[in-house]
């Protein structure tokens, strides 16, 4: 009588041992036929991040410095740290050392997941979670469009919304599109949140501060259209126009104000009067990254 449960609780014992992505791991709130793609997912588990699979040395971008020793996986998570550094990286200064980890391959459709805590530091940190391409390559049925940005999500920004009048605060999450397209000179036009909000601009007011517990944060991209979701609830949706490129997945930690300032449409510049040493290194975790395609 005594073997039933002790076979019973065995078998979870077994099971907790296998890894997720060797068990049955599906989207949270999303139903569908899926299959997991691993060069897109990662439990963290191993000794040292998978290089194979991804990169951490990459070369700044504008204001941002990238630093592969503020990425650590241990414990079965990958933490990505800012820290207050200034030095200076082919004559041009920078305040902080950031963290950057991207796919080697690339992606444009399915469901993409990660369960993050944000960093503690608020405001001038956003820890985000996102598919962006290089500009290089082109979808022969979108001709006009160079550039593909979905950030699934970007926490604790802290910026100036519009519509609202007012600076928002760490509860306020961004799940964004950004685009360029050319116009009917051979222009390129940025097209983003700002310029396009009625298609470019969601957000969701959390009932909780991002940097207190893991949330799962998730998007899918289709040919019709982004959904976006937050602990398996839908949050928001837009029409997919113009999201249709090969795209880099992506987990950073970058700056926001005051740290940095906004100059034209997409250029952005540090603000060595506001840089402070104060509430750095601040850390964002994450437990896992997934993604997967629906199956027909």
């Amino acid at each position: 009588m005594r073997l039933l449960p002790l076979l019973t609780s065995l078998s979870y014992l077994l099971l907790s041992l296998v890894p997720a992505t060797a068990q049955k791991v599906v989207p949270h709130g999303v139903p569908g036929n899926w299959q997991l793609v691993n060069a897109f997912s990662d439990e963290f588990n191993g000794p040292k991040i998978d290089t194979q699979k991804w990169e951490t040395h990459t070369r700044p971008w504008g204001e941002r410095s990238w630093d592969p020793d503020n990425l650590v996986q241990k414990n079965g998570k990958l933490f990505i740290t800012a820290r207050y550094e200034p030095h200076t990286l082919g004559g041009t200064e920078y305040f902080y050392k950031l963290g950057i980890l991207q796919s080697h391959k690339k992606t444009t459709y399915g469901y993409f997941e990660a369960r993050i805590k944000g960093c503690s530091r608020f405001p001038g940190l956003c820890p985000a979670f996102w598919l962006y391409s290089n500009g290089r390559e082109r979808n022969p049925d979108y001709p006009r469009v160079t550039y593909s940005e979905v950030d699934i999500v970007e926490m604790l920004q802290g910026l100036y919304h519009p519509e609202l009048h007012k600076f928002t605060g760490p509860n306020f999450i961004d799940c964004n599109l950004h685009t360029r397209i050319l116009d009917e000179n051979g222009k390129e036009i940025w097209q983003r949140p700002n310029s396009l909000p009625e298609l470019c601009r969601n957000h969701y007011i959390a009932p909780w501060d991002p940097r207190d517990d893991f949330h799962i944060y998730g998007a899918e991209i289709s040919p019709e259209k982004i959904v976006w979701y937050i602990d398996g609830k839908k949050v928001a949706e837009s029409e997919n126009r113009y999201w249709h490129l090969p795209m880099t997945l992506a987990l950073t930690m970058e700056l926001r104000p005051p740290f940095i300032d906004w100059a034209g449409e997409a250029t952005r510049v540090p603000v060595p009067e506001a840089t402070t040493p104060d509430g750095f290194p601040t850390t964002m975790t994450i437990d896992y990254v997934r993604s997967w395609v629906r199956k027909p």
